[in-house]
């Protein structure tokens, strides 16, 4: 046979010997999930090896569509960072209607890993079974018959279609062109397939090349084609065991379909060689092998304690590959278990209260929080029991408090979250008295965890006593072993971050040098490791001599840093030094042009990672648009603006969540500078994208959630939409009311009082009870001791008073 006319080639499916045909069901299935109203949607279509999947995917893409439709074809045989790096391109390039369809022979955990990221990106997520054969077996069989009698330019022959088991579209094909050549049409597979061999000696491609083994399996046959094979031939099976024994190391060589099919239907000698290999190389850790691995290995297990053991590993391995419901049914299991030796013996209830630790956390990855709680409590109650009968155990109460603390923060639950973490603390402090060399480090830690917690709270001298309660443990530390150095250095700078926050500039100030002189003696030293600290800690005090109005220390600082990160080569480091120096230098053109490079760093990153740097473009985009305008390049300026919105409405809410604070913390003051040189349009648009992102962090930061919608009622109004201004800053007033405060200790409260009353005044809106509102104000003002809020709370009663008497 001529080498064009090889088996391989009339049944290559890119060669469309036999036209497509048939498939309406399918193709009328994926028209409706194209057109479905989900802005973003993905779906698998799997089917065995000859379905038809390519031919029908070609089909599909020559149908004209809207919007964008990314095809990923043999998507089991890629890695998860392969299909993340396509899906990158949705989120650069990509409009708002996105389509991704991908194909595969084979379903199970890679696909659960898959579909469960793929979600991350905010698509709706579905798969689609393709039948193996076509509804009208006669009518392909009679149409393959006449196409391969053409190629071969012989008669058709006019024969109905034999009934071979398990058949899918590619035996249907086998066997006409069997029947083509004028041989009998065996109902068994391998005859048809060795029929066909007869007549070609060409190179044997694709799914022949893999069938080819079914029937000549040679001495030193292609791993990954035998692999592939014996999930349609399972009498391959033994041959492949057979090449795994007798080279384990081969399987670091196969595709991933390859070696997930040796997993899946492999002895348990080849698990164990596969297992050996797979565990121990990084480049499997986010990928399913190593979970369905385990799952197949408990099977094994010799008893209960191994089962639970093993079980825990499953459940860390499937959360590492985003199987997270996976990792939830592993770790019940592995609680069950210890539940079960405890009943056998009381000595194990550390090892199922540390199960139910583990638990909590696989819960919170799949948000539920009412089980997270019930499981991270019985944790608690089961180490208090622990530590009654054996005081030597209360570290791990401690630690269970500790972990449960950042449970309750991450749930929105802030008062449990300071219980939590501050009986840990106490706990800590006793042991370190009695065990200085033992829990020092950890006293010292949560001290400074607690610190953060004042903070938030805006319990600022509680903070501030924590953090140098911290600060002067680690003192301690460093002083005895030098080796706590790095730690007295981080916790120095983290102390005077928090300090710049609670507006202690010079204690700030003289914290952060310390810092920064122990990191540039450490820097001396291990220059690799301590640089980018080194550069860090500058960063910081850059800014505590900003609020000092130190304007030349701040500057130089501040470009000190930038010189660093530059000299590490960490393009992230440096994009960062930039924009502070955008915040810090009080120089024009050096704002202006630390703000441009700041975004040609961070396009240059997203353009090796969209998703985890698109923020960051956004981020400088907002410090860019600022800069422009107060340089008044504003065609530049609203273009800027103009990226800037387009990629915050593509962010997925995974990002939302991971960044979206600090994205609307960036966005801040330029939606500001916008209203205050009256680009209202602009400025009420980034103000609704900003109010967007609060409104999905409501549950957690509740009060920052009122205030961007304070702030979205002060650009309506200088919009002049006082109506609407007055409607929104009206709702703000009730989400105080529903957030079960102590409101006369509130200033925030107070502020959004007088907000809501001005807004009344000015609209001659009720003007008799926003008095009483903003009598109210004023009360709590005086009380919490804010007299510039105080101020605008009069001058407001005082319009409103002068308002009612001109109505009266």
């Amino acid at each position: 046979m001529d080498r064009a006319l090889s088996v391989a080639a009339l049944l290559d499916p890119t060669q469309q010997v036999v036209p497509f045909h048939g498939r309406e069901s399918e193709l009328e299935a994926l028209t409706l999930w194209r057109d479905s109203p989900a802005p973003q949607a993905s779906l698998l279509l799997h089917a065995p090896a000859g379905a038809g999947k390519t031919r029908l995917l070609q089909r599909f893409q020559e149908e004209r569509h809207e919007g964008r439709l990314l095809v990923i074809d043999d998507a089991d045989r890629l890695t998860w960072n392969d299909i993340f790096e396509r899906l990158q391109d949705t989120l650069r390039h990509g409009p708002a209607r996105t389509r991704v369809l991908l194909a595969a022979r084979t379903t199970g955990w890679w696909w659960s890993s898959t579909r469960q990221r793929i979600a991350d990106f905010d698509h709706e997520v579905t798969d689609l079974a393709l039948e193996p054969t076509m509804e009208d077996r006669a009518e392909s069989f009679s149409l393959a018959c006449r196409h391969f009698a053409k190629q071969l330019n012989v008669t058709a022959p006019d024969e109905p279609p034999p009934n071979i088991a398990g058949e899918t579209v590619l035996d249907l094909h086998l066997a006409a062109l069997t029947a083509v050549h004028g041989d009998p049409c065996d109902v068994n597979r391998t005859q048809l397939i060795r029929q066909l061999l007869k007549r070609d000696d060409g190179p044997k491609k694709g799914r022949i090349a893999e069938d080819c083994l079914a029937v000549a399996t040679p001495d030193t046959p292609d791993p990954d084609l035998l692999a592939r094979a014996a999930q349609r031939h399972p009498h391959l099976m033994p041959k492949l065991d057979e090449v795994i024994a007798r080279d384990p190391k081969i399987v670091l060589d196969l595709q991933r379909d390859s070696l997930r099919s040796a997993a899946e239907i492999g002895s348990f000698a080849t698990l164990e060689h596969i297992a050996r290999q797979v565990f121990r190389d990084e480049r499997f850790a986010a990928d399913a092998i190593p979970a369905m691995l385990t799952r197949r290995l408990i099977e094994r297990a010799q008893d209960t304690l191994e089962r639970a053991e093993m079980y825990g590993m499953l459940s860390a391995r499937t959360a590492l590959c985003g199987l997270r419901e996976e990792a939830v049914e592993a770790s019940k299991n592995e609680v069950e278990c210890y539940r079960e030796l405890v009943e056998q013996d009381r000595e194990n209830r550390p090892l199922l209260a540390d199960s139910l630790g583990d638990l909590g956390l696989r819960l919170i990855a799949v948000h539920r929080a009412e089980e997270v709680l019930q499981v991270s409590e019985e944790a608690i109650r089961l180490w208090h029991e622990i530590a009654i009968d054996d005081p030597e155990t209360i570290p791990q109460l401690a630690s269970a408090l500790e972990q449960i603390s950042y449970r309750y923060q991450a749930l929105g639950l802030p008062e449990q979250s300071m219980d939590a973490i501050s009986r840990a603390t106490l706990m800590y402090q006793e042991l370190a008295k009695t065990h200085p060399a033992l829990f020092r480090v950890d006293f010292a830690r949560v001290a400074a965890t607690v610190a953060r917690r004042y903070h938030e709270e805006g319990e600022h001298t509680y903070a501030a006593d924590s953090m140098q309660l911290s600060i002067a443990n680690w003192r301690i530390l460093a002083q005895e072993d030098p080796r706590y150095e790095p730690e007295l250095a981080r916790n120095l700078a983290a102390a005077g971050s928090m300090l710049v926050e609670l507006r202690r500039a010079e204690a700030a100030s003289e914290t952060l040098k310390e810092a920064v002189e122990v990191f540039r003696r450490l820097a001396v030293v291990n220059p690799q490791t301590f640089r980018p600290e080194l550069a860090d800690a500058l960063m910081r005090h850059s800014q505590a001599l900003r609020d000092l109005c130190q304007d030349p220390d701040a500057k130089l600082t501040a470009q000190e840093a930038v010189m660093l990160w530059r000299e590490t080569g960490d393009q992230k480091g440096l994009g960062a030094a930039l924009l502070n120096v955008v915040k810090v230098a009080f120089d024009f053109d050096a704002e202006l042009l630390a703000a441009q490079e700041a975004v040609a760093v961070y396009r240059e990153l997203a353009a090796e990672n969209t998703v985890w740097h698109q923020v960051d473009v956004a981020i400088a985009l907002a410090a860019l648009t600022e800069q422009q305008l107060i340089h008044d390049e504003i065609d530049h300026a609203l273009t800027s603006t103009k990226e800037l919105f387009d990629i915050v409405r593509r962010l997925p809410s995974q990002l939302i969540d991971f960044f979206g604070i600090k994205l609307a913390l960036a966005m801040q003051p330029m939606t500001a500078t916008l209203s205050e040189m009256e680009y209202h349009a602009h400025a009420l648009e980034s103000s609704e994208l900003m109010l967007d992102i609060w409104r999905a962090h409501k549950d957690k930061s509740p009060g920052a959630y009122i205030g961007a919608l304070q702030q979205h009622a002060c650009k309506l109004r200088a919009a002049g939409r006082r109506v609407e201004a007055r409607n929104t800053a009206h709702t703000a007033v009730v989400l105080w009311h529903l957030t079960g405060k102590d409101l006369d200790q509130e200033p925030g409260y107070a502020d959004t009082l007088t907000i809501y009353a001005r807004l009344c005044a000015e609209t001659k809106y009720q003007l008799q009870k926003a008095l009483r509102l903003t009598h109210r104000a004023v009360e709590i003002m005086r009380a919490v001791g804010e007299p510039v809020k105080l101020e605008f709370a009069l001058e407001t009663a005082e319009a409103l008073s002068s308002s009612s008497a001109a109505t009266a």
